[in-house]
């Protein structure tokens, strides 16, 4: 969900568009959900939910081959912070200008390790941290959480701006993304973004700044950038106006876009969207559109779609999963697509990478 403000030569013109269903091929047959990847050195870095543990996967290039997922968690740094049956959620990777490497993950809260004004909610996740020294890890869990609820030492409690969020539910989908500040000083600063769990629907989406120095501790506080909009009777919530799994990309004009999962993640009426701004802490509440989802692309749940940057000039990367065989609750295979940057300065055109032979 990285990636770095760039220069973006030779990008097409014109409007959203959307992977052809007749070419779209996952690019990893296995189970690779909530993929947040990173591309260095010419090798992509690909970490995904799998069981407890951290899973990574690598590939020369974005259509494959991929290696099988390897747990690269040192476990005997599992916090006590971390109820370890509950697994850990989409886990993204940064390398930092310092040439460490730091590990995002969502891991369920256990409730004893901590107290506070707000009672955690079954199956309450937080994000944390882990680090190493090189891609392949062994990466060690910080000891508190990054994200959390107050009273359970994390450096983002989100009780300064609260916002739209739901009190005493968790978070998921850590994002970091590096931004060139044009708007802030031309200051090159990390930031992570990231979903506020409800039980309805009422999911939102925020941000915190991050030291570029380390990646694991806080400056400032966090705001809400997007809610849920709710589309129930009387304006309550359904499950299916849910949010989540942001990935940001700051773009060379000043634009900034970020791709959003909309729906149920288990159902091929799962999609992805887009929102523009041109200020990251200011966003549109309104999508721009949609450019991934079962009546476009016929892909069963085509959502988490992470943003990186490509080893092609004036491309990026989207990566995403979506169910083998259109059916919803099978394996969440693994695909990708070149993205192009329109002559608006942000609208995204998508297209398909057929897996490597």
């Amino acid at each position: 969900m990285l990636v770095m403000l760039a220069v973006l030569a030779g990008a097409l013109a014109g409007v959203t568009a959307s992977a052809s269903a007749a070419t779209q091929q996952p690019v990893d047959s296995r189970s690779m959900p909530d993929p947040g990847v990173f591309l260095y050195n010419g090798t992509f870095y690909a970490f995904t939910t799998g069981g407890f543990g951290l899973w990574e996967s690598t590939a020369p290039n974005a259509a494959g081959p991929w290696t099988a997922p390897a747990d690269v968690l040192n476990h005997s740094s599992i916090p006590s912070w971390v109820e370890q049956s509950g697994g850990i959620w989409a886990p993204d990777v940064i390398r930092l200008p310092s040439g460490g490497w730091v590990v995002y993950f969502a891991a369920v809260l256990n409730p004893s390790s901590g107290s506070g004004p707000e009672k955690p909610a079954s199956d309450a996740r937080c994000i944390g941290a882990a680090t190493a020294s090189s891609a392949s890890g062994p990466f060690t869990m910080q000891a508190n959480p990054l994200v959390c609820l107050p009273g359970y030492g994390a450096a983002d409690d989100m009780t300064a701006d609260p916002g739209g969020r739901v009190l005493g539910q968790g978070v998921i989908g850590a994002d970091p993304v590096f931004i060139d500040n044009s708007w802030d000083n031309n200051t090159n600063e990390l930031f992570l973004v990231y979903k506020t769990q409800s039980g309805t629907g009422q999911s939102t989406i925020r941000m915190v700044r991050l030291n570029l120095t380390d990646g694991t501790s806080v400056l400032g506080v966090s705001h809400q950038l997007l809610a849920a909009i709710p589309t129930g009777s009387g304006g309550t919530y359904q499950f299916s106006d849910t949010i989540e799994a942001p990935s940001m990309l700051a773009l060379s004009d000043g634009w900034f876009i970020m791709f959003v999962a909309h729906g149920n993640y288990d159902s091929c009426s799962y999609s992805t969207e887009w929102y523009k701004t041109q200020h990251p802490w200011s966003w549109t509440q309104t999508p721009v559109a949609t450019v991934l989802s079962q009546g476009q692309d016929g892909l069963c749940g085509p959502g988490t779609a992470d943003i990186t940057s490509s080893e092609v000039s004036g491309q990026y990367r989207l990566f995403f999963n979506a169910y083998t065989s259109g059916t919803a609750g099978t394996t969440r295979e693994l695909y990708a697509d070149w993205v192009t940057i329109g002559s608006d300065g942000y609208t995204p055109t998508l297209n398909p990478l057929a897996p490597a032979s």
